[in-house]
């Protein structure tokens, strides 16, 4: 039920437009197939998908696993505390990769402007939902969040596609 219910969730914020962007802005296909990968969606509050949360598990993995940061994941304490900074580092990237957007004239407003700034804003409530929806599918769900959101993104594009025509580009004389 969760893991439906966190699904629904999901699909619905793909659909939540980002307010203040300008007209066309962030729609080209410059992210094409790694949106499948990132379970993301152009100009949504899903723009970052899953992004932020693997990029902060990647780094705490090379942490970790090189002994910068001395935690014994054996230990249910030390497994806690590696998840709680997970999600912080998540909500970190998460802040990072809003600002770098936004930075990058992707979204076609000025970083400095308020309207840049409530992009960020976005972006980043988008990353806590999704990291909070994948803390509800791993303990109240089945399976891994980030697995679910990437299944369901990749079967929905299998669907759509499936009955959208395809289209030729006019050769030029």
């Amino acid at each position: 039920m969760w893991t439906g219910i966190a699904l629904l969730a999901f699909f619905v914020l793909t659909q939540v437009s980002l307010y203040g962007m300008a007209a066309g802005a962030g729609q080209t296909a410059f992210f094409g197939q790694l949106r499948f990968i990132l379970a993301s969606h152009a100009g949504s509050l899903m723009e970052l998908g899953i992004g932020p949360i693997v990029t902060a598990g990647i780094i705490m993995q090379l942490l970790v696993g090189s002994k910068i940061i001395g935690l014994d994941l054996s230990k249910t304490e030390d497994r806690a505390l590696f998840t709680g900074i997970q999600k912080l580092g998540a909500i970190i990237m998460g802040i990072f990769q809003a600002s770098m957007l936004v930075m990058s004239g992707w979204y076609g407003v000025a970083f400095g402007s308020g309207a840049g700034i409530f992009l960020i804003v976005q972006l980043t409530i988008g990353v806590l939902i999704v990291v909070y929806l994948d803390e509800v599918v791993s303990k109240y769900g089945f399976g891994s969040g980030i697995s679910i959101f990437i299944m369901a993104g990749v079967a929905g594009t299998i669907f759509w596609q499936a009955f959208n025509p395809p289209f030729k580009t006019p050769k030029s004389f």
